[in-house]
């Protein structure tokens, strides 16, 4: 009886094994195609904020370039005079309502990429701790394979043994 039992018990831990191989293959083969389509999220996200941070350069730079416009413009006394006669005073006005939704628009651009690197950042990271899993995950995988082929030697060596013994007492 116990001979049957251990030959059941050796049986039943292969068949566990070969069967956590198999989900644990599934689950890594899935797992790689995240890897790769998180990998090139995060390129395009890292292109994406190159992108950004040349067009917020650009930006800093028209917006220097208006200020010291404006700033020139403000000390001309005769451009003064002229703004208050012809336009009364609308043209310097607009000037700085034009510089101030510059400015504006410079912060906003610059909370946009901050917020995007930081979303670069978690995503790294993410990436990183999927990798390890991923790794570990085929650590697991291999020790299933080993254990199933260990455990079926053994069931075969001992169901061997064991028909064999049954074989000699029915003589």
């Amino acid at each position: 009886m116990i001979k049957k039992l251990v030959l059941l018990i050796l049986f039943l831990l292969t068949i566990a094994s070969v069967t956590g191989y198999l989900y644990l293959d599934k689950m890594i083969i899935a797992g790689e195609r995240q890897i790769v389509d998180g990998q090139r999220q995060l390129e395009k996200g890292q292109a994406a904020i190159e992108e950004g941070e040349a067009e917020l350069e650009a930006g800093k730079q028209e917006l220097s370039e208006g200020k010291d416009d404006y700033a020139q413009a403000e000390d001309n006394l005769f451009l003064l005079l002229a703004d208050k006669l012809l336009q009364g005073g609308k043209g310097f006005q607009e000037g700085r309502e034009k510089i101030a939704e510059g400015t504006r628009q410079v912060a906003e651009g610059e909370r946009e990429l901050s917020v995007g690197e930081k979303q670069i950042n978690e995503g790294k990271l993410e990436l990183s701790r999927g990798r390890e899993q991923l790794r570990l995950a085929k650590v697991a995988r291999l020790a299933c394979a080993i254990g199933g082929g260990v455990f079926a030697l053994l069931t075969i060596v001992f169901g061997f043994f064991y028909w064999k013994h049954t074989k000699t007492k029915t003589r």
